[in-house]
């Protein structure tokens, strides 16, 4: 089956849905539309999109087919069916999820509503497939004990050793952070944080020490020491100091005043404090020296 084949069959289903359509009348002479469908949440559909009697009443395929492409994104149906591979490609993808309105308002949220273009289609796929596994991440510890295994020796060092930024937003946990649980509200170094795996996906997730008698997930931690940030959130930081300092580059030359070294602007590091979630600039040989942004002059 072909993308357009999979759309065109489910405007079919969302009108088969919508033609299950019954009527009470109010006795103010208001009518109420009721559905029971098998397929869409009709009414919960119709309003979110704050739809008005009219468009209740005018069952028709052309305007189901309007309605399915609003659904993922598209202003009409006839953007949908002239879209790209890669944008046809995530919208399927999207309205095997889509069957009420809290899911798309879900995702919305989540993305700003951005409409489906041929530039952000395969960025927003990606996206959308990492929402599904985060989804089935944080079910894991909440799994039947004969689903799970709990990882111990290189196999958890493995999988904490390959917590990146991609499952680490904004790269505040490393291993040496001291983290506290919220759930038993416990603190410890996140390195002793367990590892659990589903036996049935080999998906894992990062949990509390104290599981299974605790459910928090590092999703729940909160960050009491101070975070150093490596890589591309290390990088980011940096470059907002070229806002504070316009002649500022990577390859400028600075001296900290508080210790006197010289290096490149590259070689500062970005840390996170923890009390407000705020990166600074430090000079690189922090913590031995306190040096930041501020403190920085040029050497040249």
């Amino acid at each position: 089956m072909t993308n357009l084949e999979f759309f065109k069959n489910e405007a079919k289903k969302f009108l088969k849905d919508w033609r299950t359509q019954t009527q009470t009348v109010e006795s103010d002479g208001i009518i109420l539309y009721h559905y029971n469908p098998m397929f869409y949440d009709i009414k919960g559909l119709f309003l979110y999109y704050e739809l008005d009697d009219r468009d209740e009443k005018d069952k028709k395929l052309a305007r189901a087919q309007h309605f399915i492409a609003q659904m993922v994104g598209f202003k009409k149906w006839d953007d949908l069916i002239h879209a790209t591979e890669i944008e046809l490609e995530l919208a399927e993808y999207l309205l095997r999820k889509f069957k009420n309105a809290e899911e798309i308002m879900r995702w919305e949220q989540l993305t700003g509503a951005p409409g489906i273009t041929p530039e952000n289609a395969a960025e927003l796929l990606d996206y959308a497939k990492y929402i599904d596994e985060m989804d089935e991440r944080v079910r894991i510890p909440f799994l039947p004990s004969e689903q799970i295994t709990i990882l111990s020796g290189k196999p958890r060092i493995n999988q904490l050793n390959e917590f990146d930024d991609e499952h680490n937003p904004g790269g505040t946990l490393r291993k040496d952070s001291y983290v506290f649980c919220p759930h038993c509200e416990k603190a410890f170094n996140f390195n002793q944080s367990k590892v659990i795996k589903d036996n049935s996906t080999n998906l894992t997730m990062v949990v509390c020490k104290n599981f299974p008698t605790c459910k928090g997930m590092y999703l729940d931690y909160k960050v009491l020491s101070h975070t150093i940030l490596y890589g591309v959130a290390r990088e980011h930081e940096l470059e907002k100091g070229f806002d504070i300092f316009p002649n500022l580059s990577m390859n400028t030359k600075i001296e900290c005043l508080h210790c006197g070294d010289k290096y490149i602007y590259n070689e500062a590091k970005a840390v996170i404090d923890p009390n407000d979630g705020e990166a600074l600039i430090h000079c690189k040989n922090y913590p031995k020296c306190n040096g930041t942004l501020i403190d920085f002059m040029s050497s040249e």
